[in-house]
Formats: C-alpha cells, sequence, structure tokens
C-alpha cells in the first residue's frame, strides 16, 4: 500500500474513510468542498509518490465509476486504491470525485486534469512505439479522406526524403473525433476546417491556416443537369442525394444551403462517409452529391463526374493544420507543417 506523499505538512482537511462499500474504501476531504481554492504542493515533489498507475486510475474510474471495479483492473486491493485516490488528491490539491451511494463520479476538477493526463498517456504510447525497434521518429497525423488525398502525400514525400528513419501514422475520421483525440494525446496534429473546434477546445490548439475550402455539386456526366449551363439550389430540391453522415460538415454545409434558399433540405437516398466516396456512387448512379473542390476538379478530368455550374459557392470555411500548443514546436512537426504549405504554394 502506498504511504503518504513525503515532504507533505498535514493538510487542511481531514481524511475519514467512507462508509460505503461502493466508494470502496474511500474517504471525503473535510474543509475542502468542490469549488473551493485548492491547497496543491508542487507537482515536483508529489511525482516522487505518483506512478503512472496512479493516472491510468483516473481513466478507470472515469470508466467504471466505482473503486472497486477500479481495482479488479489493476489487480490491486481497494484499500491499495483507495490510497493512490488519496494521493492524487492531494498531489492535485482538492477532491477529484464525488462520492455517491452507487460509487464515483467525476467533478469539473477531474474533468480539466483528465485532459491533461490522457495527453501523458497518448504521448507515452508514442514514445512506447517509437523505441519498441530502431529508434524512428513518428509523426501521427489525422484529416478526413479529402485533405489526405489533396497535399498531405507530397508533404511527407518531402520531409521523409530528409530522414528516411521517419515513421508516419495517418489516421482517417471526421474532423470533430480526431480534434478530440488531438487533445487526448492520440495523434500529434490533424488537418480539418478551423469550424470543426468549439470555443472551449480553442484554448489548447495551436493553428496554421492551409487554404480556403468550398464544396462543388456534382453529377454523373449523363445526368440532364451536365449540360446546363446554370442550376440553381430550387433546381436540385427534387433529386435523389447521396450525403455523408448527418453530423458531418459536408452534409450541413449542403442543408444550410437549402435552408437559406427557403427550402427543405434534401433527405439522402443514399448515406455514407467520407463524402468523397460518394463521387464514386454519382459515377454509376442518377444521383446528386458534394466533393471538395481540388476533389471534384479531379474527378471530372478523369470523367467521372460533372461539376455543376451554381451561381454562388457552398463555402466550406478555411482548412488548417492544427496541434497542441505544449507540442506546436516539436522538430518533425515543425518540418511537416513547413513542407505542408510549401505544397499548397506549389500547387502539389
Amino acid at each position: 500500500m502506498h504511504g503518504p506523499i513525503p515532504g507533505l505538512v498535514s493538510p487542511p482537511y481531514d481524511c475519514t474513510m467512507n462508509d460505503h462499500e461502493t466508494a470502496g474504501t474511500g474517504y471525503h476531504m473535510k474543509g475542502n468542498p468542490e469549488g473551493s481554492k485548492p491547497h496543491g504542493i508542487p507537482i515536483r515533489r508529489a511525482l516522487s509518490r505518483l506512478r503512472l498507475s496512479h493516472l491510468h486510475l483516473l481513466e478507470l474510474l472515469v470508466e467504471h465509476g466505482t473503486v472497486r471495479r477500479a481495482a479488479q483492473e489493476l489487480d490491486l486491493s481497494q484499500p491499495a486504491v483507495s490510497q493512490m485516490l488519496k494521493d492524487l488528491e492531494l498531489a492535485f490539491g482538492g477532491v477529484l470525485f464525488s462520492r455517491t451511494r452507487k460509487g464515483v463520479l467525476p467533478n469539473e476538477r477531474l474533468q480539466a486534469l483528465l485532459r491533461r493526463v490522457r495527453v501523458v498517456l497518448g504521448e507515452l504510447e508514442a514514445v512506447q512505439l517509437e523505441l519498441a525497434g530502431p529508434a524512428k521518429p513518428t509523426i501521427r497525423i489525422g484529416a478526413n479522406l479529402q485533405f489526405l488525398t489533396q497535399h498531405v502525400p507530397s508533404a511527407l514525400a518531402r520531409v521523409w526524403s530528409g530522414d528516411p528513419t521517419l515513421r508516419f501514422i495517418l489516421r482517417e475520421g471526421p474532423t470533430r473525433v480526431l480534434i478530440e483525440s488531438l487533445l487526448h494525446g492520440d495523434l500529434d496534429c490533424a488537418i480539418g476546417p478551423t469550424r470543426s473546434v468549439s470555443p472551449a477546445q480553442l484554448k489548447e490548439l495551436r493553428f496554421w491556416p492551409l487554404y480556403q475550402s468550398d464544396l462543388c455539386v456534382v453529377v454523373n456526366p449523363s445526368h440532364p443537369f451536365a449540360r446546363r449551363k446554370r442550376v440553381s439550389i430550387t433546381d436540385l430540391a427534387t433529386e435523389p442525394w447521396v450525403l455523408g453522415n448527418p453530423d458531418g460538415q459536408a452534409r450541413q454545409t449542403v442543408e444550410l444551403a437549402f435552408v437559406a434558399a427557403g427550402l427543405a433540405p434534401p433527405e439522402p437516398v443514399l448515406e455514407c462517409r467520407p463524402h468523397l466516396i460518394n463521387m464514386h456512387f454519382v459515377n454509376k448512379m442518377p444521383f446528386v452529391t458534394v466533393a471538395g473542390r481540388a476533389d471534384a476538379i479531379e474527378a471530372e478530368k478523369a470523367g467521372m463526374v460533372r461539376i455543376l455550374p451554381l451561381p454562388t459557392g457552398l463555402e466550406f470555411g478555411p482548412i488548417a493544420l492544427i496541434c497542441r500548443k505544449s507540442s506546436s514546436q516539436d522538430t518533425w512537426l515543425t518540418r511537416f507543417r513547413e513542407e505542408a504549405l510549401a505544397s499548397i504554394k506549389r500547387g502539389a
């Protein structure tokens, strides 16, 4: 069992045992209610007693909600886990969980701490991956398929040519999900529209604008609209559509355009993400869909689709490379960012 953290004076609160079994053999802090000013100690002193398992414990308590289940996962006794939680709350200056008859619930202080803890654990997993074999620095990049197929390949090629020992992990997915992974430390950077970032996330992140993006409406080259010189949103209201998920930004952009025109948004006949794939369905069926302009132009050159001449574009907003502020000066991330910007300037 862990003992008290060395160097600590008696805290300004009493630690007493909780009688409820579902709180393990937990305790509550008196004299330091949630919301009051915490009484912390320098974290570097606290680290002499904190281990990585302490940080993992926080995730387990959030996931399972009881000290008993967390103890089972760690293969420790409940008293040992309760002492670990006590060490954590002493180290970080106050209560992190609310005790209930059913278990423990994370409070706002824990939510703030957990964001940082997940970054630490994610970085450690990345280090473990790098050290598993011969030293190979690894860059973990997240983007949806549209952005991965545009400027990422040429940027990676130039970075890798400068150091062939580099390793890259690319993760495709919705930008909002990738931003969460970035904040949790599972990615080193993400590429996507800045509109994906919530106000609460802004203070944790740093942005480098890459380019402005808009969407094109496309159809099969044999579609009747493909021969028109002008097509309006109203013309498209009764057409069968292929669109992404309801929470996808491309679909939301289309829906907003219809609402702005006083029309009901289209209900897609076929729903699929990423929307880059939808051009393949349009190539085989008399459907309408949207795609990023760069992808739509390439598909039109290949004879897959025809871009419709709408009077106004569907603005998708600025696309940026996004990093955590804490890692924004990393040598290899800086190199990748510079090459991504250079790729855009070259039109690669």
